[in-house]
């Protein structure tokens, strides 16, 4: 019994080989999913820091930045968690293609991205 449950996984794991070979697969939607959800909560800070570069003026700058930035930032938190849930819990259904820029919280802005 052991045996054949093992064939199983080893055939299906070489029918899935097509499929690691891209640089979208299920395992980049699934890391891409749980980072989401663990690291949203950085757009908080994130959001302030660029709200208040944004802002021309100094003063105006930090009050923008110390207000509209946390919650420009916890929308984007729960964003981010909701797209990270549902990337988590479909990481094995195709369409591997990031549903938000950038795809991770660490990564640069818009602007490096090409499609």
């Amino acid at each position: 019994m052991h045996k054949k449950i093992l064939f199983l996984i080893i055939i299906f794991q070489l029918c899935l080989l097509p499929v690691y070979a891209r640089d979208c697969n299920p395992l980049s939607k699934l890391a891409r999913g749980l980072v989401n959800v663990t690291a949203g909560w950085l757009e908080v800070p994130r959001q302030m820091v660029k709200v208040k570069k944004e802002e021309d003026h100094e003063i105006s700058g930090e009050f923008a930045g110390a207000f509209f930035g946390p919650l420009k930032g916890f929308t984007y938190f729960l964003g981010r968690l909701a797209v990270g849930v549902y990337e988590v819990g479909t990481f094995i259904i195709p369409t591997y293609k990031p549903l938000i820029r950038p795809e991770y919280i660490f990564a640069d802005d818009y602007d490096d991205y090409d499609d």
